[in-house]
């Protein structure tokens, strides 16, 4: 609707000594202060209200007429619409705002109720690690392909960190695309880095042999990272708590799991017999450090290099002490099956939502054939 105010020319707004309305859109205000200074000012209703709001459409001569006319034209057509105009800016300019940082602390809060505690682990110590370091503090909308490339490019020393940031980042953008807090995805058109070969690597009997030697911390958690083929995460954050020395089992808490779910470990007798040898603190975990044991083990990567220099520079990792785990109980004839139900790995496709036998038995049969092939390595000791 057209303003029954007989439109001021620029010459007029120039002599305008006063605040009033200018015409030529409805609404449109100059309010001049005591000092002199002028601003623009619309006035709108938004369809249905009866309540009439305003919002400041910036500093005149900065803003000049003519431009101050249309930007009130834009600004009713948006609230003609249902949309407030001046909502909408202030939304605009807090994403305008918004950096980094704050819209990836989002992100892992949305990861917190949609992924597994083991992945937002992973990801938030990666992307604290390496990401938000170099691009932490910049306005999430001025992101750019060339600052995600430089980054990902310099971990080319670590290729199977620099292809799991490359994914994360990639998960992230795409989740800041799908809420409208930037308009195109930087990360498009990046070529992902190449997946890294999976490792092979077992130890051989030897090395178990040596393994069984060896003392300290890392030591004990290798062998039972080994006897119960769990992951070294599980493990350094395993509680006395969880451990039934009368059922010979380890409840492992879903948090504590990569895949989210509680898990029920038998306990053979050599990894019984090392948990009952080991000497126990006040604090909750078994491996636990700081003051009294109140916190998990950390530290496993220098603790590895050193443990390998004691067993002769050898190459192994953590890691491997399950697929070493797995080869063992192959050796005994345990079905996959078996395994997979012991070291929870999922079974693929549709038998994998209807399988549901939870392989208790068959688990307790798997530790013990680890535990069997390990004991007559361990017998072998004085002959090698």
């Amino acid at each position: 609707m057209a303003s029954r105010i007989k439109p001021l020319t620029a010459l007029d707004v120039q002599r305008l000594a006063a605040t009033g309305f200018v015409g030529g859109v409805p609404g449109l205000q100059l309010v001049v202060s005591s000092g002199g200074t002028k601003a623009w000012r619309l006035f709108y209703r938004l369809p249905g209200s009866k309540k009439r709001r305003s919002m400041s459409l910036g500093r005149y001569p900065s803003v000049s007429l003519g431009d101050a006319r249309k930007t009130a034209n834009e600004m009713l057509a948006q609230a003609s619409s249902g949309t407030d105009p001046k909502a909408a800016r202030i939304e605009k300019v807090e994403t305008r705002e918004l950096s980094v940082k704050a819209a990836m602390e989002r992100y892992l809060t949305w990861c917190e109720t949609n992924n597994a505690p083991k992945t937002v682990h992973s990801k938030r110590s990666a992307i604290e690690t390496h990401f938000l370091p170099a691009c932490g503090s910049v306005p999430l909308i001025d992101l750019s392909r060339r600052q995600i490339a430089n980054l990902i490019d310099g971990l080319s020393d670590k290729p199977a960190t620099r292809r799991q940031l490359y994914l994360y980042i990639s998960h992230f953008l795409t989740w800041c695309l799908g809420r409208e807090l930037i308009d195109t995805n930087p990360i498009l058109g990046l070529q992902p880095p190449k997946p890294v070969e999976a490792r092979e690597r077992i130890l051989t009997d030897a090395e178990i042999i040596e393994l069984s030697r060896a003392v300290g911390t890392i030591a004990t958690i290798a062998k039972l990272s080994l006897l119960t083929a769990q992951r070294k995460g599980s493990i350094e954050e395993m509680r006395w708590d969880q451990i039934d020395f009368d059922r010979n089992t380890w409840t492992v808490p879903g948090k504590s799991m990569k895949s989210g779910k509680l898990h029920v470990v038998p306990l053979s007798s050599p990894a019984l017999a090392i948990l009952s040898a080991w000497p126990r603190l006040n604090g909750p975990y078994v491996f636990g450090v700081g003051t009294d044991g109140q916190k998990p083990f950390a530290g496993t990567s220098r603790a590895m290099k050193n443990l390998r220099k004691k067993l002769g520079d050898t190459d192994w990792h953590l890691h491997d002490l399950r697929r070493t785990a797995v080869t063992l109980a192959q050796r005994r004839g345990c079905s996959l099956d078996a395994i997979r139900a012991l070291t929870q790995h999922k079974l693929s496709g549709v038998i994998g939502i209807y399988a549901r036998h939870g392989f208790e038995g068959e688990k307790a049969n798997v530790v013990e054939a680890i535990a069997s092939e390990w004991n007559d390595l361990v017998s072998k000791t004085d002959q090698i």
